[in-house]
């Protein structure tokens, strides 16, 4: 017995260790930190990953308030939906051990857990279920953790979990279905909702789609009279998980409603999205490169023994008919799912995932790998059936045939991984043929977990070898920089304010380093705060907003108080070129008009004299628009009128003078107009020549075409450097002089032939910004305390006929308390938050709770008491029975 606990201890440890132990190996190969320079840092990782990452650690340890809402997104949004979808994973924790600066560190061990993890997981699910101990189960375990979608995803790391918690919630859910206990069935069901609610909600439809076709095949592990006692059993437990993880989900569902439900294009379509036979590829080696994450075939790499058991288990006579037809049917679903846009649709919560495709086709590995061991215990008590293992192995040999004939249409399978995978096939089917033989060899047992755990690191190799990777100190360089700069500012003034940037790393840079900016990259992202920015001419889409085009009325509004300027290094010869340690986003001549606080080689940081307050008054009058133009300065040249009357019109157009053509045939007029090439082989570009008056700001209108590089410009011999994608009309600062003169614009053709859309000139004078930032500042809204989530503060209303107007984008989380009496907020330009006023001096206070976190906590309640409630009956139930067999043995 002993000796029993003792092989399976060592069997768990391997299944850990073994993968820990490839993927580790793979990491010091490539220098990932901390074993070297580089990282794992790649596209979503490098981009949007890592910045939650550095909000996770500033907020646990220095600002708990982050976790419901931080000014760091975008221009302030709510938190839980963030945190849910990407935050939750209980291994984030070891993030706080350590100081920012090993951030990337941190995370590539953190990945290399959930590699570990996932691997005992699966053999802990094996060793239970099937209760067969051996060497060959740390093979599956291998084949599990390393799958071809853990490989695909591994820069996903708030996805992972779910391969760490799936074989757990499946042992609990066997559990249900042999009418036995359902306490492991909830405690894992509610812990994967409540780490990933995405993750959740596809294993969720799995378990739902093997009850009823199990069900419809009735094939479930029990009596037929007990199925509908199974059904329910099943169902109570799934609310009651779903019950406990309600204080999550249910702001998470509103955040959703706010935010990803807006951006579905009618995407149902009945249609394949490609042909299902092509999905074969995949089951080869090195299947993984940057063609494939966007837009591929799902990941569903298993490793050849897996393959040849999985298809060989359909022929096996000794498992029941109506079992193998019920794993038929949920395969050939789990297939379907993987090309009917329908059913993919469904897996993802009714929206097409924009890039990484088919997430959920982890489910389906499972499944192979999973039913494969079954087939593997199979053989090793019954041997082989020649024939039907000769039609497994017919079939087979069709797939590598069709991949053989067609491989050019595979783009990502290289001769030499097809070589590899026909040569693990061979190797993989003598493996089963000599288990078949000499039965439970231990030789054998290992040879499978060799072959198996071998072949999936050949996938990790030529897989990830397709991708780039950022350096670890692209990373810990910048945003050691950024935070120095940004503590400094926080130093001198305690006050709420924003600070822009004419640099990023990336669009969660407020993140990273702590302060309230005004961009995002998240798949949380509100839909209104997209709209508005691309009202007023700033890059848009439906998860990013960038305030890379601020001008200055939008810098004064948004009360942009500081700005933070890239500086031009000197040149020297002596010095090799090197990367720029802050990556310049856009010019910015207006800051020629802001205060310079400080300056070294890297960063200038200026103050903007005009930025109002998160809060001041506006005519009531001013806060209802149904129409918003197509053109972003006459759209911000009617909200600042509407703001101030007094301000009649603060933008006007703008004149060249004259215009030079270089290889570029004449135009009539600037705006539409086609700039065509007369050579295609030459420069071609025009020179337009601007007369600008001093204390004035100049403005350029770009429309979408210069997001298709097919124009590029610069002022006066610079680069008019620019964040380009955007659904709409962009704003570029040209100019902000001293004195009078002219600047020239160039405007490069890089097509044979492209169209000038909406470009305009516009200029407004310093002084017209100056006006209508007195007059906002009359009235301000005096913060004397707040924090994320909520501020209090007092404010001089002189008329009725005035709203206390925010900055602080409006969501029905937000509550607003005046004098002491609740007063309902309101919205206007469909983004901001306003409070309607009656004119005295009032005490305002602002808070934020978001939107469904009151009735999730009661559920939660209420499933705790549940809980208590079946304990206490269970109890009873015993000591009752107890109190029984106490009387039979005394009678």
């Amino acid at each position: 017995m002993k000796a029993k606990k003792t092989k399976r201890i060592i069997i768990y440890a391997m299944c850990f260790l073994v993968p820990l132990a490839i993927a580790t190996c793979y990491f010091i190969y490539r220098k990932f930190a901390p074993f070297g320079n580089s990282s794992i840092m790649t596209v979503d990782m490098g981009q949007q990953y890592i910045d939650f990452f550095a909000h996770y650690r500033d907020t646990l340890l220095h600002n708990p308030s982050g976790f419901i809402y931080s000014f760091a997104n975008a221009l302030g949004g709510g938190m839980i939906g963030t945190w849910s979808y990407y935050l939750m994973s209980p291994l984030n924790l070891l993030i706080l051990l350590f100081p920012i600066s090993k951030l990337p560190s941190v995370i590539a061990v953190i990945t290399l857990l959930k590699y570990g993890l996932s691997g005992l997981s699966f053999g802990y699910f094996l060793i239970k279920s099937k209760k067969y101990v051996s060497w060959s189960v740390v093979g599956f375990s291998t084949a599990y953790a390393l799958m071809g979608w853990m490989i695909a995803n591994q820069f996903n790391t708030l996805w992972i979990d779910a391969a760490i918690i799936l074989p757990i919630i499946f042992l609990g859910f066997q559990k249900v279905l042999r009418d036995k206990s359902s306490v492991l069935y909830v405690v894992a069901l509610t812990a994967m909702f409540i780490i990933n609610y995405y993750m959740g909600w596809m294993i969720a439809l799995f378990l739902t789609a093997y009850m009823v076709i199990y069900g419809i095949a009735r094939a479930y592990p029990v009596e037929t009279k007990q199925y509908g006692h199974v059904i329910f059993k099943w169902l109570k437990a799934s609310i009651l998980s779903a019950m406990l993880s309600a204080w999550l989900l249910i702001p998470t569902f509103f955040s959703l409603l706010a935010g990803k439900t807006h951006y579905t294009r009618n995407q149902f379509q009945i249609r394949f999205e490609y042909n299902p036979l092509d999905m074969i590829g995949k089951f080869f080696n090195g299947s993984v490169d940057f063609k494939q994450l966007p837009s591929g075939t799902a990941n569903i790499f298993v490793g050849s023994i897996v393959v040849v058991l999985f298809i060989y288990y359909f022929f096996i006579s000794s498992i029941k008919k109506n079992i193998r037809f019920a794993n038929l049917g949920l395969t050939a679903f789990m297939l379907l799912s993987m090309v009917f846009q329908p059913l993919d649709l469904l897996w993802h919560g009714w929206q097409l995932p924009v890039w990484y495709t088919f997430r959920f086709s982890y489910l389906f590995s499972f499944l192979m790998i999973m039913t494969a061991f079954t087939a593997f215990l199979h053989i090793l008590d019954e041997g082989l059936d020649s024939k039907r293992f000769s039609i497994t192995l017919g079939i087979i040999l069709l797939g590598v045939a069709y991949v053989g004939m067609f491989k050019k249409h595979f783009e990502y399978l290289r001769t030499d991984n097809f070589i590899w995978g026909c040569v693990f096939l061979i190797i993989g089917i003598g493996v089963i043929i000599a288990c078949a033989i000499y039965k439970k060899s231990l030789l054998l047992s290992v040879a499978v977990f060799v072959v198996m755990a071998g072949e999936m690191s050949l996938n990790m190799v030529t897989s990830l070898n397709n991708l780039d990777y950022l350096k670890s100190h692209d990373f810990t360089t910048y945003t050691k920089m950024l935070r120095k700069e940004v503590a400094q500012v926080k130093k001198q003034d305690k006050s709420f304010y924003r600070i822009g940037t004419t640099f990023a790393r990336t669009k969660n840079d407020a993140f990273t380093a702590d302060f309230n900016g005004g961009s995002i990259f998240s798949s949380t992202l509100e839909a209104n705060t997209s709209k508005f920015f691309k009202h007023i001419g700033q890059p848009n889409g439906d998860s990013f907003v960038f305030y890379s085009n601020g001008t200055m009325f939008t810098d004064s509004l948004l009360d942009m108080k500081y700005y933070m300027n890239q500086q031009i290094p000197e040149n020297n010869p002596n010095k090799k070129h090197q990367k720029e340690p802050v990556p310049p986003l856009t010019r910015k001549p207006d800051l020629n008009n802001y205060e310079l606080l400080s300056q070294d080689k890297l960063i200038g940081t200026y103050k903007n004299p005009y930025a109002l307050p998160l809060g001041f008054l506006a005519p009531k009058s001013g806060m209802n628009n149904s129409k918003v133009p197509a053109d972003p300065i006459k759209y911000q040249n009617e909200l600042a009128h509407r703001l101030d009357p007094n301000i009649k019109s603060l933008y006007q157009p703008a004149n060249y003078s004259h215009i030079k053509y270089n290889n570029i045939y004449k135009i009539s007029q600037l705006n539409n107009a086609i700039l065509k090439k007369k050579n295609m082989m030459e420069l071609s570009y025009i020179t337009l020549t601007v007369p600008v008056q001093r204390d004035t700001s100049y403005y350029m209108t770009l429309g979408t075409n210069f997001n298709k590089g097919q124009i590029s410009i610069s002022v006066d011999g610079q680069s008019q450097t620019q964040f380009t994608p955007s659904e709409r009309t962009i704003i570029a600062n040209i100019g902000n002089e001293q004195i009078d003169g002219n600047i020239n614009i160039q405007i490069f053709v890089n097509a044979s032939s492209t169209m000038l859309r909406d470009v305009r000139l516009y200029k407004v004078h310093n002084s017209k910004i100056a006006k209508f930032s007195n007059d906002m500042k009359a009235n301000p809204y005096k913060i004397s305390k707040w924090n994320e989530r909520s501020m209090t503060g007092t404010v001089n209303v002189k008329s009725n006929n005035q709203a206390l107007t925010t900055t602080i984008p409006y969501s029905k989380g937000w509550h607003a308390n005046v004098d002491g009496k609740s007063v309902t907020p309101k919205k206007w330009e469909n983004m901001f938050l306003y409070v309607p006023m009656t004119k005295g001096h009032h005490h305002v206070k602002l808070s934020f709770w978001p939107e469904g976190l009151t009735a999730g906590l009661i559920i939660g309640i209420i499933g705790w008491l549940l809980v208590g409630f079946e304990f206490y009956r269970s109890k009873l139930r015993k000591k009752q029975l107890t109190s029984k067999t106490n009387d039979v043995n005394d009678a």
